[in-house]
């Protein structure tokens, strides 16, 4: 089989399930990710005769993405700014729209701050905040030990010092550190809203992440807005995403709670998502 052929057998397999825009983008990472055939090499020479025992190993990837797993699931990893970060099933994909988070602390945070990631998952914010923010110290929580695993395990690939911790924020004995900066990512979406969320994010992603499993789907913001009379310097910053039907909620609560220079930020589909806010 040559790449024009492969390309062939992916699309007619997957056809249903994705656009044909989606199934070019999917062709491109596998045979960049196990051939490492960049996509200018493929257009330069589509009748490249592949290799068969890896053939095999990339149709096996392929019955997984019949199932409706996640590309970046079916591979393991994802890369953003040149970093990587290994991914399972329990950790949410990193989204383009926390990447833009992450730049937008980058571009407003000094050097020798201390910085909290709360609900760290990945380690996605975490690590490109370690990574891109001079003299920092970053410390990041979760709940979750499984998903700590994944992050230490991406720190430890990307060659950052972060300070790891199993925290639940809605418990009240939490540490007694202050930062600079927190930033936070929490499950934000209402389990009312389960039947809207796409089977590849529902089925495969883990819930814990994504939904709210309380009566109040803005119980993670009120309390690290509420922590954060104690874990936030004086001047020191927050940042969140947010659920966009939900921002307006999230900053008159800052409001009530005396934050001043609030700023909503739009995502890169036009989306209000982020704010930040000063202590």
């Amino acid at each position: 089989m040559n790449l024009k052929s492969f390309k062939k057998y992916l699309h007619d397999e997957l056809k249903d399930l994705y656009s044909l825009e989606e199934l070019d983008s999917l062709f491109f990472i596998l045979i960049n990710y196990y051939l490492e055939i960049s996509k200018i090499v493929y257009l330069q020479n589509p009748q490249k005769l592949l290799n068969k025992s890896i053939l095999k190993k990339i149709f096996s990837k392929i019955k997984l993405l019949k199932e409706n797993m996640p590309i970046q699931y079916v591979i393991g990893e994802v890369v953003h700014k040149k970093l990587k970060f290994y991914l399972n099933k329990n950790v949410l994909i990193p989204r383009p729209e926390t990447e833009e988070l992450c730049n937008w602390v980058i571009s407003s945070t000094n050097k020798n701050n201390r910085i909290l990631d709360i609900g760290t998952g990945s380690g996605f914010i975490a690590i490109i905040l370690k990574k891109f923010i001079d003299d920092c110290e970053v410390e990041a929580w979760d709940i979750s030990n499984e998903a700590l695993k994944v992050a230490k395990k991406n720190a430890q690939t990307n060659n950052v010092k972060i300070d790891f911790k199993q925290v639940d924020i809605l418990e009240n004995n939490i540490s007694s550190s202050s930062f600079d900066v927190i930033v936070s990512n929490p499950p934000y979406v209402d389990y009312s809203e389960k039947n809207q969320i796409n089977s590849r994010v529902k089925n495969y992603e883990p819930h814990d992440a994504i939904f709210v499993n309380h009566d109040d789907n803005m119980i993670f913001y009120k309390k690290i807005i509420e922590k954060s009379e104690r874990l936030l310097n004086k001047n020191g910053f927050l940042y969140f995403e947010s659920h966009s039907s939900r921002i307006n909620i999230l900053e008159n609560m800052l409001k009530i709670n005396n934050f001043k220079r609030i700023i909503i930020k739009e995502d890169l589909f036009g989306k209000k998502r982020m704010i930040s806010a000063q202590k």
